[in-house]
C-alpha cells in the first residue's frame, strides 16, 4: 500500500543540522528565546526547533529573513561548513545526532552564554583579565595539569607583580 506524504528520512542532512547550529548560537548570543525569534518571524516555537536540530530544511527565504533579524549576512549560516570533516560523498547523520560534535566549543551551551555575557563588558582591563585567566585555564589543561585554574591565577598575579604591575 503507498504511504501519503513524505517518507521518513534515515538520517538529517549534515548541512542543515551545520546552519540550524548557527541558528541556535546566533539566539543565544542574542540572548533570545525560541518563542521569541519564532513569534518575531511569523513561526511557531515548534519550528524554529526543527531549523535548529535540522530535522527540517531552512528555505533560502526563510535563511535571508533570518538573517535580517539577526542583522548578520546570510553566509554567516555556513561560516566553518567547509572546514568541517566531510562525511562520504551524499552521506547523511544518523537521526539521533549528538556525541562528540555537539561538545565543540560553540555547540555547548555554557560557551555561548560565556560568549554573550563577555561582549556585555566593556572595561578593556576586565576584557583582558578575562581572556588571560581563560586562556591559563586552558593552558593548564592541555599540560596535563588537572589540580584546577588557581595555581596557574597565582602565578600569573605573580608574574605581574614581579614586572611591576598591580597584583
Amino acid at each position: 500500500m503507498k504511504r501519503r506524504g513524505r517518507e521518513k528520512k534515515e538520517g538529517l542532512n549534515e548541512v542543515d543540522v551545520f546552519v540550524g547550529q548557527r541558528l541556535r548560537e546566533l539566539r543565544m548570543l542574542a540572548g533570545l528565546s525560541q518563542s521569541d525569534v519564532a513569534s518575531a518571524l511569523g513561526l511557531t516555537f515548534q519550528q524554529l526547533q526543527k531549523y535548529e536540530r535540522g530535522f527540517n530544511r531552512v528555505s533560502s527565504s526563510r535563511l535571508f529573513k533570518l538573517g535580517q533579524f539577526f542583522r548578520v549576512p546570510v553566509s554567516v549560516f555556513f561560516e566553518g561548513l567547509e572546514n568541517r570533516q566531510p562525511a562520504t560523498e551524499g552521506a547523511e547523520m544518523p537521526a539521533a545526532g549528538g556525541g562528540e560534535e555537539q561538545e565543540n566549543t560553540l555547540q555547548s551551551r555554557e560557551a555561548l552564554m560565556l560568549a554573550r555575557y563577555f561582549q556585555s563588558i566593556r572595561d578593556p582591563q576586565i576584557r583582558a583579565a578575562i581572556r588571560e585567566l581563560a586562556e591559563r585555564c586552558a593552558e593548564q589543561q592541555t599540560d596535563g595539569g588537572g589540580a584546577g585554574a588557581a595555581p596557574a591565577v597565582k602565578r600569573g598575579r605573580a608574574r605581574r607583580a614581579e614586572q611591576g604591575g598591580h597584583a
